[in-house]
C-alpha cells in the first residue's frame, strides 16, 4: 500500500459551527494516538493538514473541524453527508500518552487549539488516565466557543474554566485565569493555540 496515495472515505455527518467552522465525521478505521493530524484531498483542488480531533477509541470514524480560510478549506465547506473526500495518514508525532497515567494534568487551549486536545480530552476521559484533569479554554466571544455540549460533559470529570475576550462570566486571556486552577506545581501541562498566548501561558505555568 502507498501511503504516499490519499484514501477514499465518506463523510457520514457534518455540523456547521458559527464563524465559517464545520465539523466532518469521515467513514475510516484509522489507528491514531491523539494530537496527530491527516491530509484532506479533494481532487482536482489541493490537499490541507488538519488535527483529528476525535478520540482514538472511536474504530469506526475520525473526525476533524475546519475553518474557512483558503480555496480548499472554502470548497469543503460545501461538502455534508454522503459526500467523499481523501486523506491520508495519521502523521506526526501525537503526545507522549503513557506520561500522563495517574498524574495531574492541565490542558490550556486557545481558539482552535481545541482541537488536537479535544482527541486527547476525550480519550482521558474516556479511559481514566490522569489523576486529575483541568480544562482552560479562550475564545474571542461565547459564539466562538466549540464543543459546549461537550464541556458541560467535561464539567462532571474535569474542572473546566471558560475565558472570553468579551462577554461572558471571565473576561480577559486565557493566561489571566491560570491562577483560578490552583495548580499544584506537579501537573503536566499540554498548551495548544494562537502564538501570542504562549509567552504569558509558560512564563505563569513556570513560575
Amino acid at each position: 500500500m502507498n501511503h504516499y496515495l490519499p484514501k477514499k472515505a465518506e463523510i457520514l455527518y457534518s455540523e456547521q459551527y458559527p464563524f465559517d467552522k464545520k465539523l466532518f465525521r469521515i467513514k475510516a478505521s484509522l489507528d491514531f494516538t491523539p494530537g496527530q493530524f491527516v491530509e484532506i484531498s479533494l481532487p482536482g483542488i489541493g490537499e490541507f493538514p488538519v488535527s483529528i480531533c476525535s478520540s482514538p477509541s472511536e474504530k469506526e470514524y475520525f473526525e476533524i473541524c475546519v475553518k474557512k480560510m483558503g480555496r480548499v478549506t472554502s470548497y469543503l465547506m460545501n461538502f455534508g453527508e454522503g459526500d467523499f473526500i481523501g486523506f491520508r495518514g495519521p502523521l506526526g508525532n501525537g503526545f507522549p500518552m503513557e506520561k500522563v497515567r495517574g498524574k495531574d494534568v492541565v490542558v490550556i487551549a486557545g481558539g482552535l487549539g481545541i482541537l488536537p486536545l479535544r482527541s486527547f480530552i476525550k480519550e482521558s476521559i474516556r479511559r481514566k488516565w490522569c489523576n486529575s484533569l483541568k480544562i482552560l479554554y479562550g475564545v474571542r466571544e461565547p459564539d466562538d466557543m466549540l464543543f459546549r455540549n461537550e464541556l458541560e460533559e467535561w464539567a462532571g470529570e474535569a474542572e473546566v474554566i471558560e475565558v472570553f475576550e468579551k462577554g461572558g462570566k471571565r473576561q480577559g486571556y486565557v493566561s489571566d485565569f491560570i491562577e483560578e486552577a490552583e495548580l499544584n506545581g506537579n501537573e503536566i501541562a499540554f498548551v495548544c493555540g494562537p502564538p501570542a498566548m504562549f509567552v504569558p501561558v509558560v512564563t505563569k505555568l513556570l513560575n
